[in-house]
């Protein structure tokens, strides 16, 4: 599909209609489809946003031109219908999930140790004692019970797995006290998490609508992830992308101001 290169707002509309069509098609649904469908009947409410994004790199196609160059105007629309992310609603999502994560976290650290060293005196009183039970399971053992339901395993790593075990005795290989400890102290070293869409200054701060959303959708021009690194919207552009990708009602319009005072303090 040739895309109309008689203005900015024809051509990224006709960019978004296409691409649209085609996640249809492949029965892809996305959250995104709303979102476009939207930019698609605000296009007008977009007019800065086009206008900027063809003046930066030209009407570049994806299926035309030199990459990287040709594909920044798609990966930026993209980020564009992907946005809804940094909503409210996903901000204090994500703010719950790092809760949980650090305190499964901890118990996962503490129970880990707390097995292992139950192991270990297991093991110990095992072989002091005149008790007996089912044989010995060695850490291969467990490993070959715990992959019998992966299909993956049982077909292109067990058999291996098999013949190692029976070229080296257990002296070669870890125990699952030793095992299971390590798993703790790995989790222990695991305390800075990082988001891989929200910046920390989003995730730690307090919740805000405006700031949040310019503060996450800003950061990703400055990862590697194949959109423009120099790029950035301007005050009016940012405002009419978040007044369409968050259906904001007239009365909650935000302006280029507000955009504006949020850029200023942050930066």
């Amino acid at each position: 599909m040739s895309l109309p290169k008689t203005s900015p707002q024809e051509f990224c509309t006709a960019f978004i209609v296409r691409e649209l069509k085609d996640f249809k098609e492949k029965r892809i649904w996305t959250s995104a489809l709303p979102i476009m469908q939207r930019m698609i009947d605000r296009s007008d409410e977009l007019k800065q946003v086009f206008d900027e994004l063809v003046a930066a790199f030209g009407y570049s196609d994806k299926f035309e031109g030199v990459p990287p160059s040709n594909t920044y105007i798609w990966l930026t629309l993209e980020h564009i219908w992907l946005s809804s992310q940094y909503a409210k609603e996903g901000i204090i999502e994500a703010r719950q999930h790092l809760k949980k994560l650090n305190i499964l976290g901890d118990e996962i650290v503490e129970l880990s140790w707390q097995l292992a060293s139950a192991l270990r005196e297991h093991a110990e009183l095992y072989e002091k004692s005149e008790f007996i039970g089912k044989e010995f399971r060695s850490l291969i053992d467990t490993i070959q019970d715990a992959g019998s339901n992966n299909y993956h395993f049982k077909f292109e790593v067990s058999d291996e797995l098999r013949i190692l075990d029976g070229q080296y005795d257990e002296r070669y290989w870890p125990s699952c006290a030793d095992i299971v400890e390590q798993i703790g102290n790995y989790q222990s070293e695991m305390k800075e998490l990082t988001h891989m869409s929200l910046p920390l200054n989003v995730i730690d701060g307090r919740a805000s609508d405006i700031k949040d959303f310019v503060l996450g959708f800003d950061s990703k021009f400055t990862q590697l992830n194949g959109l423009p690194s120099e790029f950035s919207f301007s005050n009016n552009a940012m405002a009419e992308i978040i007044n369409v990708v968050l259906d904001l009602p007239v009365e909650q319009l935000v302006s280029a101001d507000a955009i504006r005072l949020v850029r200023n303090r942050y930066k």
